[in-house]
C-alpha cells in the first residue's frame, strides 16, 4: 500500500491543516451541525480524508456528546476506515455529472440509513455537474431528510452556483505552510523508521507544490531501497536524476549571455532535467542574492562566493528576473513546448541590453519625419536581397535582436522609413522596446551608407496562408475542369 493511503488521516488530530482541524472540531462539538458542507481548495490537501472523518464523527457509537474526535474503534468507525460502510456514499461528479445521476441520488436519499445514524454523501469535484444537475441538487439541499448530510468537495468553487454555496457551511483548504507539510512527512518518517533530516524534508516540502499528496509521493519514491535519505539524494531526485550545473546556468542568464543560457537549457531538456525543479531552485538562488543585497545573509561556501563574483548585473535588478521566472514556472504545466516559457523569460530579461558602443548611439531629440528627408538610393529590393547579411551583421551587436528579426521580414520602404513586419505580438513588442530600433538602424547605416529609420507592424501570416490555400484549390479545380472538357 502506498504511503499516502497507508497514512491517510483517520482522526481530526491527524489532519495536517491547522485551520481545518480547528474548524471541524468547533462544528462537530456543537449541539447542532449543518446538513451540507462545502470543502474547497487545491488538490492533495485532504478534502476527501476530512469528509470521511466527518462521517465517522457523526456516526461514531462511542463518542461523547460534546466531543468531535471519533473513537476509530466502534463498528461504524471501522466500517468507514475499511471502506465497507453502506451509508457512506462517495460520488465522482466528473463521471456522474448529469441530471439523471442526481435524480437517482434524490430517490435513494429518502431511504433511511441501513446501520448508521446519518447517511453521508460525499460528492467529489462537484463543480463538474451540469446546470440541470445543479438545479436538481439544489432541491435536495433545500429540503434534505433529517438523516442525510452532504459534503461537496471541489478544486474550483468559483464554478459553483451561488445558490448551492449559500446552502453549505464552507471550509476552505488553503495551501499548507512548510511546517504543515513537514508535520505530515515526519509522521510517516517516524512510522516507517526512516532516517531523514529536517533539511531534506524541507527540500521535499518546497518542491511539493503545496500538496500533501505530492510531498508524500516524493518521500515514498526516495525511500525505495533505502532507509536513510540525505539532502543530496533529494536534490538528485528532484532534478530528474541527471547532473545540471545550476550556478553556471544562472550566471549565463543573469549576465544576459542568452545564447549560452538557451543552449544549456535545451541540453537540460534533452537530458530530462525537471524544469519545475530548475525554476524552483533558480528562484531560491535569486531570493538568496536579494537577501545578500539587503544585508540579511552572506555567502558561506566557496561555490556561493565564486557564483557571486561571476555576476555582473547589480543585485537589486535580480528581482525583475525573479518575477519573470516565477511567471514562467506558473506557465510550465500548460506549455505546449515545455521549455518555451523559460526561453521567453530569458529573452525578456536580456531586454536586448546593448554593449558599450551601442549604448553611445544618440537618441533623436525630436521625432523623425521621413517625408521631409531627401530621397535615398537604397530600395526595398536591396534590403530584401541583403536581409541575411543584415542579420549576420546584427549578431555580434545583439544576438537576441537577430533571433527576433529571423521571424520577421522587410515589408515596405517609404522614403527613409523601413517598415518591418513581425508575425507574433511578442516579437513586435520586443523589437520596439528600448534601444532595439537604434541598433537595427545603426546596422542598416553600416551596410547601405544611408540613414534609415524603422517601424514595426504586426503581420497576418494566417491570412496569407488562407490565400495560398485558396490559390492551390483554384489551381486544382482548374486541372479537374480540364480533365472533363
Amino acid at each position: 500500500m502506498t504511503y499516502y493511503l497507508k497514512y491517510r488521516p483517520q482522526k481530526i488530530e491527524e489532519l495536517d491543516l491547522a485551520l481545518v482541524r480547528q474548524q471541524l472540531k468547533a462544528v462537530l462539538s456543537a449541539t447542532h451541525f449543518p446538513h451540507a458542507f462545502l470543502f474547497s481548495g487545491p488538490k492533495g490537501l485532504g478534502k476527501t480524508s476530512a469528509a470521511r472523518i466527518l462521517a465517522k464523527s457523526l456516526n461514531c457509537e462511542k463518542k461523547a456528546k460534546n466531543e468531535a474526535e471519533p473513537c476509530n474503534h466502534c463498528p461504524s468507525c471501522l466500517a468507514i476506515t475499511q471502506g465497507m460502510a453502506l451509508d457512506l456514499i462517495e460520488i465522482d461528479a466528473a463521471s456522474n455529472r448529469g441530471i439523471d445521476d442526481i435524480r437517482a441520488l434524490r430517490q435513494t436519499i429518502k431511504l433511511a440509513p441501513s446501520t448508521f445514524k446519518y447517511k453521508v454523501y460525499i460528492i467529489d469535484e462537484v463543480h463538474m455537474l451540469t446546470p440541470e444537475a445543479f438545479n436538481a441538487l439544489l432541491k435536495t439541499l433545500e429540503e434534505p431528510p433529517a438523516h442525510a448530510v452532504f459534503v461537496l468537495a471541489t478544486t474550483e468553487p468559483q464554478k459553483l452556483p451561488g445558490t448551492i454555496i449559500s446552502r453549505c457551511l464552507q471550509l476552505h483548504f488553503k495551501k499548507p505552510t512548510t511546517e504543515e507539510i513537514l508535520r505530515s512527512l515526519k509522521r510517516i518518517v517516524e512510522a516507517e523508521k526512516l532516517k531523514v533530516g529536517t533539511e531534506a524534508l524541507t527540500l521535499i516540502s518546497r518542491h511539493s507544490g503545496g500538496s500533501f499528496r505530492d510531498a508524500v509521493k516524493i518521500l515514498e519514491q526516495l525511500a525505495f531501497g533505502r532507509q536513510e535519505i540525505r539532502v543530496t539524494d533529494v536534490e538528485q531526485f528532484l532534478k530528474g536524476g541527471v547532473e545540471f550545473a545550476l550556478f553556471d546556468w544562472l550566471v549565463y542568464v543573469l549576465n544576459q549571455e542568452s545564447q549560452l543560457a538557451l543552449k544549456m537549457l535545451a541540453e537540460a531538456v534533452e537530458q530530462g532535467v525537471d524544469l519545475k525543479w530548475l525554476v524552483s531552485e533558480s528562484l531560491e538562488k535569486l531570493r538568496w542574492l536579494l537577501l545578500i543585497e539587503y544585508g540579511v545573509v552572506n555567502p558561506e561556501t566557496e561555490a556561493e562566493i565564486a557564483f557571486l563574483k561571476k555576476i555582473k548585473v547589480p543585485l537589486k535588478e535580480v528581482s525583475k528576473l525573479a518575477n519573470l521566472l516565477d511567471e514562467a514556472g506558473r506557465q510550465l504545466k500548460e506549455a505546449v513546448i515545455p521549455q518555451l516559457p523559460l526561453e521567453l523569460a530569458i529573452m525578456t530579461w536580456v531586454d536586448f541590453s546593448l554593449s558599450g558602443d551601442e549604448q553611445k548611439i544618440p537618441v533623436p531629440s525630436k521625432p523623425f519625419n521621413h517625408k521631409n528627408q531627401k530621397s535615398v538610393k537604397t530600395t526595398l529590393a536591396d534590403i530584401q536581397k541583403n536581409w541575411e547579411k543584415i542579420l549576420q551583421t546584427l549578431r555580434p551587436h545583439n544576438s537576441s535582436i537577430e533571433a527576433l528579426l529571423r521571424s520577421a521580414r522587410p515589408l515596405t520602404l517609404e522614403g527613409r522609413l523601413l517598415t518591418i513586419e513581425a508575425f507574433y505580438p511578442f516579437h513586435k513588442e520586443r523589437l520596439e522596446e528600448g534601444k532595439c530600433p537604434l541598433v537595427i538602424e545603426k546596422v542598416l547605416a553600416e551596410i547601405f551608407g544611408e540613414e534609415l529609420k524603422i517601424k514595426c507592424v504586426l503581420g497576418e501570416r494566417q491570412a496569407e496562408r488562407k490565400k495560398e490555400v485558396s490559390e492551390i484549390i483554384k489551381e486544382d479545380l482548374t486541372d479537374i475542369e480540364a480533365i472533363f472538357q
